[in-house]
């Protein structure tokens, strides 16, 4: 079991989910309980008995008034269902504390199912296609088994009651975990939930099925973590799982898109599916069911937007939201989404709904999307997407800033959030296709954006625009695109893609409120309304490990040159001038410019790595007289010396979890490994006299772990003058001491050299 430690006590919010699809479903009110014909399930009040006749159809049949369906009830199915398959859906509406950090407003997934009553059960099989890998071998695969209930009088005395099948879903296997975060990889396995009580509430019949909620309480049981000290039952929650039925059904006319099709990963895919006797699988790339003709797909946003709006009315916050769903229609040329404000009446854990929605609360600074996809298609069936008050917050701050917008940024950039525990259910589990931070949350972009981005030119309607970027970004995301982190390579102020990370004033001035070239190309690509791929450049989130032009938040052509390099030299400068009393820029060139740079110099061409390494080395280059800069600024060459130590271990030793996205070693050649060795040279030797021992002693470790010829070379040529100059000092000196360390050191290096 994974041992996973959290804070003790922690009491877990309330889930409170339900999922949906965008089919045109027509919500009914809450069931009474009489067993109508045709449908499919029917609640069955587990506290009310009723004496009440009422002719349903033709028959006298008992009706137990189940009220507005807010309190416990069994459940019936239709005999009639248990062989065909059905969606089944769950998504987590509210969770305490921790709220949307521990999971609320996610889609937890969606499954393909049957039903089967045997042994007093009813039991709920994976029907979801591709689990077969060969005619022999296709396994039946239990998702959940519910107790059927026996016995129960009022629904007994219900006519047609024989043609269903009564259960408890309050009593099923409740397999429910605990996994460590927000950000819990899939590999990490989950703790177990122990549930203590459950019932149900809030049934609700759509045309195709029904949502419901379920109520529980548990704890993870400290006898299950035989090496965790402490009260038996460390951590508690309860919670509400929202859960939809919906029969299957394939959107008329929609196209699978087979996600191997393209060279480059654009797009989501949905999980593989086994081809019988082959040893292959099918990837599917996730879109909407979207043609010409079609009638457009609704979504409903937050009636909270259109009360915010009455506090800040200089602005169209819901225009600004409205214009971030529809302005993709532009890309199909037809309408494929409307949107218009949600009542009162309707909820985001609705199954049948796409919601935009809204949180006050902006502690969790971050948006995101999901969505609920048919697992055998890949067909969205319905998303949302979750904002809260601090994009509008920021955008003020940024773009039309007020007299306490330098306190709100200030608080917010010093605001921790909690790390809190994440519920799952079986094999679903919350994962969200992007989170986005939004601006003063300690994101990426906070230590970027003061440095030299575009200015805003409109206050009030570039704080609609920001809006609405952030907005169609997510939208974008509910499509089946996924980022294009190279989509700022171009000149300022223009970009390619809605689907980059942006700095917040680039997304304004280049217009990126609207899909961009690439979104237009994709977008068509994966809704068969072109054959081409996507000319622009592009990459994704798995390429950021590797290929120093895909970054977050960076901008210009040349991003080295005209981005990451000035900027982490001009805040080097501040450094070194000792003007950076709070420690404010060296975290932002440590977090930001630093990895940027770096990420040349480490995985570049030849070319790049030696533009990179000019870049980095720039401040801290040998032969430049520093007599005036200690004169000025007193301990300038001791920071200039314990900046180059610093910026050699980023480079070579430390962990890769603080290196930044780039995180190979460097493996150099040609120009940028002789420039290189020039400088690491001239620092073991300390030619300018500005280079302290702990810097010279590790340009002598990354020489070593070079394993190359020339620096083998360089190290051999370092000893050798070090030697010279150890004859000119006085013995007992700890110059003389010093140096003897490190030639002993060079000679342990080289002494062998290569491993």
């Amino acid at each position: 079991m994974s041992k996973i430690r959290f804070a003790r006590h922690l009491v877990l919010p309330a889930l409170v989910a339900a999922v949906g699809c965008a089919s045109e479903s027509s919500p009914q009110s809450n069931d009474s309980g009489a067993l109508q014909e045709g449908q499919a399930f029917v609640p069955i009040s587990r506290t009310l008995a009723s004496s009440d006749t009422t002719s349903v159809t033709g028959m006298k049949v008992q009706s137990v008034p189940s009220g507005s369906g807010k309190e416990s009830f069994y459940l019936a199915i239709s005999k009639k269902e248990l062989n065909r398959r059905y969606f089944l859906s769950a998504y987590m509406k509210q969770a305490y504390p921790g709220s949307v950090a521990a999971g609320a407003a996610s889609s937890l997934g969606t499954r393909v199912v049957t039903f089967r009553e045997q042994n007093g059960k009813l039991y709920v099989f994976d029907a979801q296609d591709g689990r077969a890998s060969s005619d022999t071998f296709d396994p039946s695969l239990i998702i959940e088994a519910y107790p059927v209930v026996d016995h129960y009088a009022p629904f007994l005395g219900l006519a047609g009651h024989d043609d269903y099948v009564l259960f408890d879903p309050a009593a099923g296997l409740n397999r429910f975990g605990v996994v460590s975060d927000f950000y819990a990889s899939y590999s990490e396995n989950p703790l177990h939930f122990q549930v203590d009580l459950s019932y149900l509430q809030n049934f609700r019949r759509i045309n195709d099925g029904g949502t419901f909620e379920q109520v529980f309480t548990g704890a993870v049981n400290d006898s299950l973590q035989a090496d965790k000290p402490g009260p038996a039952n460390w951590y508690t929650a309860s919670g509400t799982l929202g859960i939809a039925l919906r029969r299957y059904a394939e959107g008329e006319g929609f196209q699978p898109f087979d996600a191997d099709s393209t060279s480059r990963e654009y797009y989501f895919r949905a999980d593989p599916l086994l081809e019988k006797n082959t040893g292959a699988a099918l990837s599917r790339a996730t879109k909407w069911n979207i043609h010409p003709g079609m009638k457009p797909i609704k979504w409903v946003i937050s009636d909270q937007f259109a009360e915010v709006a009455k506090q800040y009315p200089k602005y169209d916050i819901v225009g600004a939201i409205r214009a971030g769903i529809e302005n993709w229609n532009a890309v199909f040329g037809f309408k494929a989404f409307e949107a218009s404000v949600a009542s009162p009446q309707d909820s985001y854990a609705d199954d049948d709904k796409n919601y935009f929605i809204y949180d006050g609360d902006p502690t969790y600074g971050y948006a995101f999307a999901n969505w609920r996809l048919n697992p055998n298609s890949g067909e969205i069936r319905g998303a949302s997407v979750y904002f809260n008050a601090i994009w509008l917050q920021s955008a003020i701050d940024e773009f039309d800033p007020q007299p306490d917008s330098a306190a709100r940024v200030a608080a917010r950039a010093s605001q921790t959030r909690p790390q809190v525990p994440q519920i799952t259910w079986g094999q679903f589990r919350a994962k969200p296709l992007c989170t986005l931070w939004a601006p003063g949350t300690g994101s990426m972009r906070d230590g970027l954006r003061a440095e030299g981005a575009a200015a805003a030119t409109d206050g009030a309607r570039d704080v609609e625009k920001f809006l609405t970027h952030v907005a169609v970004h997510e939208v974008g995301h509910t499509l089946g695109l996924r980022h294009n982190f190279k989509g700022s390579l171009l000149p300022l102020p223009q970009q390619s893609s809605v689907m980059e990370y942006i700095l917040d004033p680039d997304a304004v001035a280049g217009g990126r409120d609207r899909p961009g070239p690439y979104d237009y190309d994709a977008i068509r690509l994966l809704y068969g309304l072109s054959s081409n791929e996507p000319a622009q450049a592009f990459c994704t989130d798995d390429d950021t490990a590797v290929d120093p032009d895909c970054a977050t938040f960076d901008r210009s052509e040349d991003p080295l040159g005209k981005y990451w390099g000035p900027g982490y030299n001009t805040l080097l400068g501040r450094v070194l001038r000792d003007q950076d009393p709070t420690g404010r820029f060296l975290r932002s060139i440590d977090k930001f410019y630093l990895g940027g740079a770096a990420g040349f110099f480490r995985t570049g061409t030849p070319v790049e790595q030696a533009r990179g390494w000019a870049q980095l080395d720039q401040l801290l280059a040998l032969g430049v007289d520093h007599a005036a800069d200690n004169v000025k600024y007193p301990g300038y060459t001791d920071r200039l010396s314990a900046f180059q130590n610093y910026l050699l271990n980023r480079l070579f030793f430390d962990p890769v979890k603080v290196r930044g996205d780039i995180t190979d070693d460097p493996v150099l050649s040609g120009d940028a490994l002789a420039a290189f060795d020039t400088s690491l040279k001239g620092v073991i030797v300390n030619s300018d006299g500005y280079r302290g021992w702990e810097t010279r002693r590790t340009s002598v470790d990354v020489l070593k772990k070079l394993q190359v010829q020339p620096a083998y070379e360089t190290l051999l040529t370092a000893r050798a003058s070090l030697a010279v100059s150890r004859t000119g000092l006085p013995a007992g000196s700890s110059e003389a001491a010093l140096t003897d360390d490190l030639i002993a050191r060079i000679d342990s290096a080289t002494h062998p050299y290569y491993k």
